[in-house]
């Protein structure tokens, strides 16, 4: 039986900086927002890397939501892929089965326009940074 290599992270080492208490409670904020410890953050934000903040509960609902649509429009594709022509056109012929594929349509449509009214909030990436 093998024995596991066991990896250890580098040693770390305690480092002192000044700021104000203002400068102290703003990088606090900025941290516990993005999720992580303040010294994360510093060591972060000090090698250029932007963290970013957690989404907030709204967004999550939102992406959730785009997943589960996405889903059925990818279970919708996969009936059509089986279908061959004949069968598709028959049912794009049929006026009922156009009706409700148009309503479907629509209801993701709105459903989309819903999730996108709910994310406020923008993602700060380097690219918007610089210009």
């Amino acid at each position: 039986m093998r024995k596991k290599k066991i990896k250890r992270k580098p040693p770390t080492e305690v480092h002192t900086y000044r700021c104000t208490k203002e400068e102290l409670k703003q990088l606090q904020t900025l941290a516990k927002e993005c999720g992580i410890s303040l010294s994360r953050y510093v060591v972060e934000t000090g090698l250029k890397h932007r963290p970013r903040m957690r989404l907030t509960k709204e967004e999550v609902d939102a992406l959730n939501s785009l997943a589960i649509a996405r889903t059925d429009l990818i279970k919708i594709s996969n009936v059509l892929s089986k279908k061959t022509a004949e069968e598709k056109a028959r049912f794009f012929k049929n006026e009922k089965f156009m009706r409700w594929w148009i309503d479907a349509v629509a209801g993701l449509i709105q459903h989309w326009y819903s999730i996108e009214e709910n994310i406020t909030t923008n993602v700060q990436t380097k690219s918007n940074e610089q210009s």
